[in-house]
């Protein structure tokens, strides 16, 4: 009798031992489902649970795209469709092909109350149940036989498990039980793995419509800054038809158009844009491949602002001062000063005698765009100015001692549409029969100089 109750102790004992390890790896699973949202591999990591925690031999998973459902728990027979296999576990890669190649399956003889009715059932013996109707040559040969359907909370049919073992009765009622709570955990993955895709698609389509406002926008600007450039070529011819005193005021007035025109147009533009990629951003998950060209947009769009900024310092700055060339340089270089934190200076190496007013004006531009490159992009702390004014030519060098430009850009800014200041300055000199060079420093730095015949 003692011997009895020992063993029926040590039976009960194994029992909530064995009940415990299952709920263990149920949590563990359920932990696991929760953190993956690519729907395939989150259908193959549940059927291996399926096939894990029934010890059977094989599991499957067919799926049922959309069904509708015409009542709590039950389907309405006239919409039947097809199930299609979307995981396996446990075959080898023949019986795996042979899945392939079967392709759908409609749900009939013993797979009609799982699939139709909603009704888990154990099978000790497929071979000895009167709704086996067989099975296509090269299937898994089952004998001992579980199918579970899993729904949503709403009633509407996911799809099945289907596990099978090639020996009888190796399935019972706990087994039943392990697979509908999975089944329970499984719909919950599933649906969060449909609303990721969804919010995925979502933020793709957003990120599409986005790509193609900047291509717009930036195609806008081009056209406008072929406009600009066409209109300075207009100011050119006219410069040379109108007294100083209507240059100095038309110029004035067309430079604080421009650059109005540039702050509320092209600047508000690229301020959208740096906004409208923080909030994608924000909105979607982590470690996603569109991370990078949102950075890679609002990266450019920040350098455009940046631009566009300059610019509208440089129109909207004093017009060309009373003294020459020598005095407007003077306080373009005083003011660079005040500004930043470089050393600037101004070198006069010759001065034979006047300069005309288009050579002057020519010259003090060409300073001012060089002088905006090094505050901007050289990382210099010194910068030399030099002027040398012959008989018979004109001279400009400003040099620094900053990072300088690479081997491919200084080959090639003149068909680079994003160096439009050196473009610029290269035509503007080449107008006036000149020469315009860039190179970079024998120890360092960066080098422009401009040489105009006089």
């Amino acid at each position: 009798m003692v011997q009895t109750i020992d063993e029926s102790r040590a039976q009960l004992i194994a029992d909530l031992q064995a009940r415990a390890e299952e709920q263990a790896e149920l949590n563990r699973i359920a932990i696991a489902l929760t953190s993956e949202f690519d729907l395939q591999r989150l259908l193959q990591m549940m059927t291996d649970a399926a096939r894990k925690v029934t010890s059977g031999q094989f599991a499957a998973f067919f799926l049922l795209p959309e069904m509708t459902v015409t009542g709590e728990d039950r389907i309405d027979p006239a919409n039947k469709v097809i199930f299609n296999l979307a995981a396996i576990s446990g075959a080898t890669p023949a019986i795996e092909k042979h899945f392939l190649r079967m392709g759908p399956v409609e749900g009939i003889g013993i797979l009609e109350p799982i699939f139709w009715g909603g009704d888990s059932i154990v099978v000790d013996d497929v071979l000895e149940d009167a709704r086996y109707v067989g099975v296509p040559r090269g299937h898994i040969p089952v004998r001992s036989f579980l199918g579970v359907q899993l729904r949503t909370r709403a009633g509407t049919i996911l799809g099945a498990f289907l596990i099978g073992d090639t020996q009888p009765s190796r399935f019972n009622a706990r087994h039943v039980e392990l697979i509908e709570a999975l089944s329970a955990q499984a719909a919950v993955a599933i649906h969060n793995a449909h609303l990721v895709a969804r919010e995925r698609r979502a933020m793709e389509e957003y990120a599409a419509e986005l790509e193609r406002q900047v291509r717009e926008r930036t195609a806008e600007l081009e056209r406008r800054n072929q406009e600009l450039s066409q209109f300075a070529t207009d100011l050119q011819t006219l410069h040379h038809e109108l007294t100083e005193a209507q240059k100095r005021q038309m110029l004035g007035d067309e430079r604080s158009r421009i650059a109005q025109e540039l702050h509320d147009r092209v600047q508000q533009t690229l301020f959208t844009i740096s906004l409208k990629a923080d909030w994608i951003m924000g909105q979607l998950p982590q470690h996603t491949g569109l991370s990078q060209p949102l950075r890679s947009i609002k990266q450019l769009s920040s350098l455009g602002t940046a631009q566009v900024r300059d610019a509208i310092f440089a129109l909207s700055s004093d017009e060309f001062q009373e003294g020459g060339l020598v005095t407007m340089l003077y306080t373009l270089i005083s003011n660079l000063r005040e500004s930043s934190s470089m050393e600037v200076d101004l070198v006069v190496d010759e001065w034979a005698g006047t300069l005309p007013p288009h050579i002057e004006q020519t010259l003090f531009m060409l300073a001012q765009e060089a002088l905006s490159n090094t505050r901007r992009h050289a990382q210099s702390t010194i910068v030399i100015v030099t002027v040398q004014v012959s008989s018979e030519q004109a001279m400009l060098v400003v040099q620094d001692n900053g990072i300088g430009l690479s081997p491919q850009t200084l080959q090639s800014y003149r068909s680079n549409t994003m160096h439009l200041g050196l473009k610029g300055m290269h035509h503007r000199i080449e107008e006036l029969g000149g020469q315009f060079m860039l190179s970079n420093g024998e120890e360092g730095g960066f080098i422009v100089k401009a040489v105009i015949p006089l």
